[in-house]
């Protein structure tokens, strides 16, 4: 449930920045609304209440026809785990892949930007030299094609049911990138994932496929459908704390035998403890 903690006008929040919504999604967890660009039309920091430590920063689209608000669960789930969590709406939620890879791209200039703005309430914690990528289904798509074109200024991606039409499954991205699948998913096809994780192979040197023996598209974005949302979280977690944190303990989330619970589960990453 989002309790609104206080509210100001526009002009009032236009004057002291790029402010339009200060809120409290959990306990935990603070929300403050960004101002829109062209590239997306509503963006939603959520970020630790509390604390003072670095935090990592990560941008996160939903897909086709959705806003950030389907993927509010992982953006809170990020963000009471130590992340500072930019969710983002395309302009267009039904145009193409594209609209989602520059949702991204502007976001993460956002990110950068948002460090040297004092009048944010978290600027002083933002490390933007640990910056990631999430997203699910053309918001996934969108990552892996930011990836690909942002190259090594990006520290990590994390993409979900990644939507790409066949021309554009040639993916490149070299940073660490962990693709979450699912075997029954009608949308994005066994097939697809096959062809983008193909390509993936070729350019990321730590990468995971992880396809879930029951997964299914609507999982990730349907509020009364929540299975595999535990696994979904963990994976996610663990990923970025080892990409973009340092928790190498993390690595055993990969690790572990999978069992039956998936269908392929391929995992490159240095050996543990190296």
């Amino acid at each position: 449930m989002i309790k609104t903690l206080f509210r100001f006008s526009n002009i009032a929040l236009l004057s002291a920045g790029a402010l339009l919504f200060s809120g409290q999604a959990s306990a935990d967890v603070c929300q403050l609304e960004s101002l829109a660009t062209d590239a997306y039309k509503e963006a939603m920091y959520f970020y630790p209440c509390e604390g003072n430590e670095a935090l990592p920063a990560i941008t996160l689209t939903a897909g086709y026809s959705n806003t950030y608000r389907n993927l509010q669960w992982m953006a809170e789930a990020l963000a009471d785990h130590g992340y500072l969590v930019l969710a983002l709406t395309p302009t267009d939620i039904y145009g193409k892949v594209e609209q989602w890879r520059d949702a991204h791209l502007a976001g993460q200039q956002t990110l950068k930007d948002a460090k040297a703005d004092s009048k944010l309430p978290f600027a002083n914690r933002i490390d933007v030299d640990r910056r990631g990528i999430a997203g699910f289904s053309m918001g996934g798509g969108g990552t892996l094609l930011a990836g690909s074109e942002l190259g090594d200024d990006i520290q990590a991606l994390a993409a979900f049911a990644p939507f790409l039409l066949a021309e554009q499954r040639r993916v490149t991205p070299t940073a660490p990138t962990m693709i979450l699948a699912g075997a029954r998913d009608l949308l994005v096809t066994n097939e697809s994932i096959d062809e983008i994780y193909k390509s993936v192979s070729t350019s990321a040197p730590q990468r995971v496929l992880a396809v879930y023996e029951n997964g299914r598209h609507q999982q990730w974005y349907r509020p009364e459908i929540t299975k595999n949302r535990d696994s979904y979280t963990e994976h996610t977690l663990a990923w970025f704390d080892l990409q973009l944190k340092g928790v190498t303990s993390q690595q055993a989330v990969f690790d572990s035998q999978p069992g039956d619970a998936f269908t392929r589960y391929e995992v490159t990453l240095p050996a543990s403890g190296q």
